[in-house]
């Protein structure tokens, strides 16, 4: 390596350091009517056929698929949930609500269960502890639930470490909503939020901590639930920007970056079609 490229690396290196942004939602919770009922109906057996559309933004391209939901098993602990005969969820609300244990009460959902990483070449779930789904009788506004933490992983010699917060925010009551020609009474609806921030250590003369991915929310999904029927639309949007000066030093190490997408902006809608419950 030449002493001029090398020297740039370094001032490189050392400007990326201060490199950070925030994404930070304060909003007050702001009072509401409040609902009491069956918003999840789980006996064994009941069954939800949702039409599913990914949509790239960048492109435009719509990608539809189907999801059927079906209520496992039914224990002291919870409910179980699988999805399309033991395959792979296609609308990301499926996915959760399929990924482990669900509980309920008239006025709650919580989920014992996971939450991947919305990033290819990043293989880390994380782990829903009781995480509230939706209350009923919450404000509008209202954290329900939050989860934070770090893992480190290896990425083509670096040992890249990745910071999340995780939160559930319970969002309207609304008397009634259209869905896919449907009038659907008495629906609450909630939010999941996953921000990541993603860093990494190089050594150019001294250990350098760089960031490849500035603090962000990367993942947002509304869902809403109507009474007596179950979860009726979701849509989830999965958005993030890698730090393109950071992939461009690494590259220039030697790290191979090509499992890692550097950008990416998807909207993934699920909406209700069919169900079949019994309360």
């Amino acid at each position: 390596m030449t002493f001029s490229k090398f020297t740039s690396l370094i001032i490189l290196s050392i400007i990326l350091v201060g490199c950070s942004s925030d994404s930070t939602d304060d909003s007050p919770a702001t009072s509401q009517q409040q609902f009491e009922g069956d918003f999840f109906p789980l006996n064994t057996l009941n069954s939800w056929n949702y039409n599913v559309v990914n949509t790239d933004n960048n492109t435009g391209l719509d990608t539809p698929s189907e999801d059927e939901l079906m209520v496992e098993s039914q224990s002291s602990n919870g409910y179980t949930l699988s999805v399309n005969q033991g395959g792979i969820a296609n609308g990301t609300m499926s996915g959760i609500l399929t990924s482990g244990e669900l509980s309920r009460t008239q006025t709650t959902l919580a989920a014992n269960g996971t939450v991947a990483l919305p990033i290819d070449g990043f293989d880390f779930q994380i782990e829903l502890d009781n995480a509230l789904l939706y209350n009923t009788q919450a404000n509008n506004g209202t954290q329900l639930s939050i989860q934070t933490g770090s893992f480190t992983q290896d990425l083509e010699g670096y040992p890249v470490t990745i910071n999340y917060t995780l939160k559930s925010k319970q969002l309207q009551n609304l008397n009634s909503l259209d869905v896919n020609g449907v009038t659907y009474n008495t629906v609450t609806s909630s939010n999941i939020s996953l921000e990541l921030s993603v860093t990494t250590e190089v050594t150019i003369l001294v250990a350098q901590t760089i960031s490849i991915l500035d603090t962000q929310q990367v993942l947002s999904v509304n869902s809403f639930y109507a009474e007596n029927v179950g979860l009726i639309k979701a849509e989830a949007n999965t958005n993030y920007q890698l730090n393109t000066e950071t992939a461009a030093l690494l590259n220039q190490l030697g790290a191979d970056l090509g499992a890692l997408q550097t950008s990416l902006s998807i909207t993934n809608t699920q909406v209700l079609s069919d169900y079949n419950v019994s309360e």
